[in-house]
């Protein structure tokens, strides 16, 4: 079995976890899910513990938890508390999450619940400052996950570039013949296509268009259509946006014109954007009913300040304009099950954002969480004789290792077998010692310029205030979601729970480039 990081103290033999296995897919996949669950299956028998519940996502994107069935099926198992366990059990913190806001969220909900997540194969220390690299490795994983659909992004404007069509093709076209264009990492030839009329529904496209630009409804298209295209009328938004039908080739930003036979005119084209504009009703207008009459700014991050339970909002009407959060375990189980009571939306949003703006993205405060860091390991004397007293040990287990391995070798006694795995465990868990007081050290020595700070404060307090005085929930809720990664909710407080991004210094010299967190009481 491949080595991996023991578990920590939080899960020590007989301690009961879950398990979450995800690969993104593809014939170059490694570590597909079902190689992760043997090693998932075989580590726990070493460790001793009791996996109950095995998770899977296979061929799923790490770039958003959307569309993971089984990911979030965990999340609302998490929330019943007689079914949670000691911990979760990862192959390696990418695998969880490659979008660094979604994995500091998550991750804290679980944290939260008291719920221990262990990657087995991504070095974390204990403590405080485990949290921090945590969010280190979060980075990382992102900017990975960035290279790669560049590359793909890259790879796919090149052919359509050339002329060549990727991915399916739309309403009334179709691929032409396959054509040979390189060869795969796996050996396979790559195949590509281009695209032309699909003679089927060539004239049903032009005929839609058409209509759509004098005006006529959507379920007038539909039934001049016959469902030759579409089945509902409220399938039409996307095709009535897609540049595709001018000819143009589309992959990402790149926008190539007679990249294939157009099926309107520029003239229909923009008659039919008009209409869009005008059309309160499609998907991403400002003005739309959604975003207007029920706009949710906490909605998935927030909180029961008394139970721990998820809120939930309730959008105001015609009648009762009034907008609440209400604990979802009261909505569900009943008055008896939580004390909690109904908390007006417009207040405890704008007390919160306030809170946000006010106190926690001031230079003062900030300064303060630097301090309070440092002085954290501010006794490095301790710390180093520590970690010379490890290595020390790590050299006396190395001999113990290879004593253990040559009486294996010579005798084949299982008791040499067992004697050598269990000094393989502890090289492991001194190297993750070594490692988290070494951290000890580089967080006591972590500087960041008076300027650095200002600027960066300044900038935040901008951003988000800029979001603030807009109406697109949307683009508030982002920003907020950048430095707070939970509130729990009450009548009359809020405890915030903030966090710094980092890396926006941008420091040639800087040792951390993860968030610092922590949490602060306001009132309402």
């Amino acid at each position: 079995m491949t080595a991996f990081y023991p578990p920590p103290p939080k899960l020590p033999p007989g301690a009961t976890v879950w398990a979450y296995l995800r690969d993104s897919g593809g014939a170059a996949q490694e570590n597909s899910v079902p190689q992760q669950e043997a090693e998932v299956s075989a580590y726990c028998d070493r460790y001793g513990l009791a996996l109950t519940e095995i998770f899977r996502d296979v061929a799923k994107s790490g770039g958003s938890v959307i569309g993971r069935d089984d990911f979030e099926r965990m999340m609302s198992m998490s929330e019943v508390k007689n079914m949670r366990p000691n911990g979760l059990l990862v192959w390696d913190f990418s695998r969880f999450a490659r979008n660094v806001r979604e994995s500091q969220f998550y991750r804290s909900s679980f944290w939260m619940k008291g719920i221990t997540i262990h990657s087995m194969t991504d070095q974390i220390p204990d403590g405080d400052l485990g949290v921090l690299v945590e969010g280190f490795h979060d980075w990382i994983n992102e900017q990975k996950r960035k290279k790669i659909s560049n590359d793909v992004q890259r790879g796919l404007k090149a052919l359509v570039r050339e002329g060549y069509s990727p991915g399916t093709p739309p309403k009334g076209y179709k691929r032409s013949g396959l054509i040979e264009r390189g060869i795969k990492r796996d050996g396979k030839p790559r195949m590509v296509s281009k695209w032309e009329r699909d003679p089927e529904l060539w004239d049903y496209v032009i005929l839609a268009w058409t209509m759509r630009a004098e005006g006529r409804s959507l379920q007038e298209i539909q039934n001049a259509t016959a469902g030759r295209l579409y089945t509902s009328p409220a399938s039409w938004s996307g095709f009535f946006r897609s540049k595709t039908y001018l000819g143009i080739g589309v992959s990402g930003d790149l926008e190539v014109p007679n990249h294939h036979e157009a099926a309107i005119t520029r003239d229909v084209w923009e008659a039919v954007q008009k209409l869009n504009q005008e059309n309160i009703m499609q998907t991403g207008h400002p003005r739309h009913p959604r975003r207007v009459g029920n706009p949710s700014l906490f909605t998935g991050f927030t909180y029961c300040i008394e139970c721990g339970a998820m809120m939930t909002h309730t959008p105001g009407h015609k009648n009762k304009p009034w907008r609440y959060y209400m604990c979802g375990t009261k909505v569900r189980q009943g008055v008896k099950y939580c004390k909690s009571r109904r908390v007006g939306a417009q207040r405890s949003e704008t007390a919160v954002l306030d809170a946000v703006i006010n106190r926690v993205l001031t230079v003062d405060f900030f300064d303060q969480v630097i301090h309070v860091t440092r002085a954290k390991f501010s006794d490095t004397s301790a710390t180093e004789k520590k970690i010379a007293a490890l290595k020390e040990r790590a050299v006396d287990l190395d001999v113990a290792f290879q004593r253990a391995m040559n009486a294996h070798e010579k005798t084949g006694s299982e008791l040499a077998l067992e004697r050598m795995k269990q000094r393989e465990g502890e090289r492991a868990q001194v190297k993750a010692e070594i490692a988290h007081f070494e951290s000890q050290l580089a967080a006591s020595k972590m500087e960041i310029a008076p300027e650095a700070i200002q600027i960066a404060v300044g900038r935040w307090r901008e951003q988000i205030t800029k979001a603030k005085d807009g109406d697109d929930i949307k683009f508030v809720r982002t920003w907020l979601y950048r430095f707070v990664s939970r509130i729990e909710l009450g009548y009359n407080r809020a405890q915030i729970y903030y966090t710094y991004p980092m890396n926006d210094f941008s420091l040639a010299d800087a040792l951390f480039d993860f968030p610092l967190r922590g949490g602060t009481d306001h009132s309402l």
